[in-house]
This record gives structure tokens, sequence and C-alpha cells, in this order.
């Protein structure tokens, strides 16, 4: 989408806050609990680090030499049409649809927010983005 159209898309985007994650950090996370014992369930949420849409397009951008490049928020309708266009089969494009809807409302974030990760993980966005322009 950033090479062919100049910028980053989704519905949701602005403001709306993103949750991520390295894989890097994933590992090291589930290193530790399957060198923890534990009893009964137990949920833990690994995050990387956190930025809204805007942000991660600015950061994303500067990495690749386009320290302009923006975030555009499209429709659920624009969503799902996009992704059937580009060949995704109707019902996975669905589920995109309603993750990126939870973004944008908030909802995706609800139980996160109440059982945020004790700490963050050490990849953060501005390191992943010099990945990112390595393979951009």
């Amino acid at each position: 989408m950033i090479k062919g159209l100049g910028f980053i898309g989704a519905n949701y985007g602005g403001d709306d806050r993103i949750a991520m994650v390295h894989p890097r950090d994933i590992a090291t996370a589930a290193t530790q609990e399957i060198e923890t014992p534990v009893t009964g369930k137990k949920v833990r949420y690994v995050g990387s680090d956190e930025h809204t849409a805007n942000e991660a397009a600015h950061i994303l951008g500067i990495a690749i030499g386009k320290p302009d490049l923006k975030w555009a928020t499209f429709t659920n309708e624009q969503m799902q049409d996009g992704l059937e266009n580009k060949g995704m089969p109707t019902h996975i494009a669905a589920n995109f649809v309603e993750m990126g809807a939870s973004i944008h409302s908030g909802a995706l974030l609800q139980d996160y927010d109440l059982h945020k990760p004790i700490a963050m993980g050490k990849v953060k966005l501005e390191d992943f983005a010099k990945e990112f322009a390595a393979a951009f």
C-alpha cells in the first residue's frame, strides 16, 4: 500500500491506539512462561510498544525516507471491498474488518488495558522501523 498508493490505510487509524508486539518479545515471554510453573488458568498479555496509527505512520515513514507518510482511515465497507478486490475471500476479509473495527472502537484493548503487561518488551516501534526499512 505504501509503495503503490503512498499511504497506510485501514478501517482504523488517526488517534486510534495500537498495541504492538515484536516476535522476539513474544519468544522471550513464551520462554519465561514455559520455565515458570503455574497452576490454574493464567493470561499474560505481551506488548512491545503502543502508538496511535498516526504516530506509527510517522515513525515508519521516517525510516523509509517518507516523513510525511499518512495513515488513511477507511470505512468498514471500503476496507471489505478493498480486501476482496485484492483477492481475499469474503469471510476472511470480514474477520479483518471486524478486528479493525474493534481497534477503532477501543473494544479490542479493553481487557488488555485492565491487564497490561507488567513490563513492555524490548523491541520498540523505532527498532522495528529499521527492520521494516531494510525490507521495504
